[in-house]
């Protein structure tokens, strides 16, 4: 979610058939919408609108994109400044994998 409490939905840009705990991974290139983001300035909405991934894993690579863990880094972005995302939760084997693995389907 984002610093304001924003709920963050994730749109896939790739179709994957690759599952971890039966739900499909988040990965770096998909689209971060936030939706509910209350901030304004005095009576101007400035709304966080989207996320923009920094940081994703060094070692899990789904058709060509890295996938987002427990680790990764995200800032929001909107009309108003740049703010870390908050991660709720996680599926439970997000975790940064210890060796290079490259899915392809």
């Amino acid at each position: 979610m984002c610093t304001h409490g924003g709920i963050v939905t994730a749109v896939p840009a790739i179709h994957t058939a690759y599952r971890i705990d039966g739900v499909r991974p988040l990965l770096m290139g998909d689209t971060y919408i936030v939706s509910g983001c209350p901030f304004s300035v005095g009576s101007s909405g400035m709304p966080c609108q989207m996320v923009n991934w920094v940081t994703a894993s060094n070692f899990l690579i789904i058709k060509g994109q890295p996938a987002l863990t427990s680790s990764s880094v995200g800032l929001t972005i909107g009309a108003g400044p740049a703010l870390p995302v908050i991660i709720t939760s996680i599926q439970s084997s997000m975790q940064e994998p210890g060796e290079f693995t490259n899915i392809n389907y």
